[in-house]
């Protein structure tokens, strides 16, 4: 299938821009329960799948415990929540571009275009590296601070929002890039003043993930800052390529 044509329509002018809000509010309310649809579905099969997320957490923190009778349906409801949203943020994505390029102009439908399928790629790429990699490697440093006098009991409860919002941060962290080539593209930043001080981005980012990631331990924050680092480089690249050709050069 050619993509071109699909391509165009997503992009071209729409044909009427002048509606009703009656419209646009029914418009708005089918989208709404189209998205909300699509995650309650997501939400319920993946109600199914998360045995094998606790054992994964599990293998890293040791034998999870609840300290409520309904904390361990929470965790798993929070879970599925979680694998729902994740799994339908393209269709929800999808809906609010329908809804609001209506309002915008070929060229900003144009970039929007171009933005939000890499910022869900990055985002998904940082929640990945944050569940697979970083967040196992800091938990068991975490967990090699127990002794005879200090053993661990954790809920799973307290595991699962650590882990969540750790990945959480990972996925916004990788945003980064985005930022970046989109004030490149405005004109705000220039990819040669980037480019000149690559080291203090590499020290910032050394920052950020030592705030982000769970334990002082220095492998897991360059597990992190690495490819973080070498996103920061294809941004420039990109941004190079992007930048207004109006913009003066240093």
């Amino acid at each position: 299938m050619n993509p071109a044509p699909v391509f165009r329509w997503l992009v071209s002018e729409p044909p009427d821009r002048a509606r009703p809000l009656s419209d646009h509010l029914v418009e708005l309310r089918r989208r709404l329960l189209w998205s909300l649809g699509v995650a309650v579905t997501a939400t319920v099969v993946g109600s199914f799948y998360t045995r094998p997320f606790f054992e994964s957490l599990s293998r890293s923190t040791g034998p999870l415990v609840f300290l409520t009778p309904t904390g361990a349906f929470l965790a798993r409801l929070k879970m599925a929540i979680f694998l729902g949203v994740f799994v339908s943020a393209p269709v929800m994505l999808y809906h609010l571009w329908r809804f609001v390029a209506v309002a915008l102009s070929v060229r900003e439908r144009r970039a929007l275009m171009a933005i939000l399928p890499a910022s869900y790629a990055l985002f998904v790429g940082g929640v990945c590296l944050g569940w697979f990699f970083v967040l196992p490697a800091g938990l068991r440093f975490l967990m090699a601070c127990a002794n005879a006098t200090l053993k661990p009991m954790i809920s799973v409860e307290s595991a699962l929002s650590f882990s969540l919002w750790t990945c959480l941060g990972l996925g916004f962290l990788f945003q980064f890039p985005v930022v970046l080539v989109a004030l490149s593209r405005w004109g705000i930043i220039l990819p040669e003043t980037l480019a000149r001080y690559r080291r203090v981005a590499f020290i910032l980012i050394l920052v950020a993930a030592a705030i982000v990631t769970p334990g002082p331990d220095i492998l897991t924050q360059l597990l992190l800052a690495l490819p973080t680092y070498v996103l920061y480089e294809v941004s420039l690249w990109v941004a190079r390529w992007v930048r207004p050709r109006s913009t003066p050069i240093d």
